[in-house]
């Protein structure tokens, strides 16, 4: 059995999220195991307060990290650790490479990755079952008898404090209903329109709940325009790091979002969510987790168009958002409230 793992994940937000009960599953088979991960530094706060994990590795292989000399800075780190066992959940041809030149004794990766045949496991990657289930595949060569689909996130007292500061400044008491809404996505086709988003933050507004709009800084646009002129919906959107998320969504009594990385928040602390669905489906398996949820989409014979969704509609309708009405979504958050 091996002491010291390394998983790589530098793909996005909830990717990132994702890989969690990967942690959890090491844990709990072996305490003293030593574990660090290799994010991109935005997904650093997703593991930088678990106790669980020993070292993060930033790789900023856009940035700063971009090129032969970042490569190899990240190599010569990954040799500084002497890591004996590699996780990857992430497919791409450079994370194939920096496992192999690592020169790390254990790499397991997933069959379908780029360069596959440069990790020494190479697992099948299921179809038609959760994310959460097929990062943990990865860990069959090691022989672990118990398995965690646990996902763990923590916040820290600031990120508390922060979000119950806003809660006072809004005027939110303990005893108001708060409903995430989640209006955007890096992609554009993933984004229900922002007037049906309105329309329903607008609706559980005049029935008492307590609207907090969340975001990143590119998102305030898309937000500004759901809150309106309305004093009472609350617009976060790039005023929270991902920590502050955790906390308010672990304490929100319902999460409304498109297929992005909030939704996987929300199953981490089991909180009611409404997803909606266009060019992606839930068998991609980026469902939620949590016990009551309801999945909004309708039947297209154009769908899926994409893993990730795209800049526009290859048909031109974009009836996959557009056909999903506001009413579906109210009822339906009326029925998980």
């Amino acid at each position: 059995m091996f002491g010291r793992y390394l998983i790589i994940q530098t793909a996005f937000l909830g990717d990132a999220i994702l890989t969690e009960p990967i942690i959890e599953t090491i844990k709990a088979n072996q305490k003293d195991a030593f574990i660090g991960v290799i994010v991109i530094p935005a997904n650093v706060e997703v593991f930088s307060l678990n106790p669980k994990v020993d070292v993060i590795i930033p790789y900023n292989k856009h940035g700063e990290d971009n090129g032969i000399a970042g490569f190899v800075k990240i190599i010569k780190t990954i040799k500084e650790y002497r890591f004996d066992c590699i996780i990857s959940p992430h497919r791409s041809f450079r994370t194939a490479l920096l496992s192999f030149l690592s020169g790390v004794q254990k790499r397991i990766g997933f069959k379908d990755a780029e360069a596959s045949f440069l990790y020494t496991d190479r697992i099948k990657r299921p179809n038609n079952i959760h994310e959460v289930d097929k990062n943990l595949r990865l860990l069959e060569p090691l022989g672990f008898k118990k398995i965690s689909r646990e996902i763990r996130l923590y916040w820290s007292e600031e990120s508390k404090r922060f979000i119950e500061g806003i809660f006072e400044a809004n005027d939110i008491s303990s005893t108001d209903k708060v409903v995430v809404i989640s209006p955007s996505s890096v992609w554009p086709t993933k984004r229900w329109p922002k007037e049906y988003f309105k329309e329903t933050a607008k609706e559980l507004d005049s029935k008492g709940y307590r609207i907090i709009l969340i975001g990143t800084e590119k998102d305030k646009e898309i937000c500004d325009f759901v809150k309106g002129k309305n004093e009472r919906i609350v617009n976060l959107a790039g005023k929270t790091r991902i920590k502050d998320l955790f906390y308010l969504i672990a304490w929100a009594k319902l999460l409304i979002s498109n297929d992005s990385a909030p939704v996987h928040i929300a199953s981490a602390f089991n909180t009611p969510t409404i997803e909606i669905y266009g060019p992606t489906v839930p068998e991609f398996g980026f469902y939620p987790l949590s016990e009551k949820h309801k999945i909004i989409q309708i039947d297209l014979p154009c769908r899926p168009c994409g893993k990730h969704g795209s800049v526009s509609c290859s048909q031109k309708h974009f009836r996959c958002m557009r056909d999903i009405k506001p009413e579906m979504v109210i009822n339906a958050a009326l029925e998980l409230l």
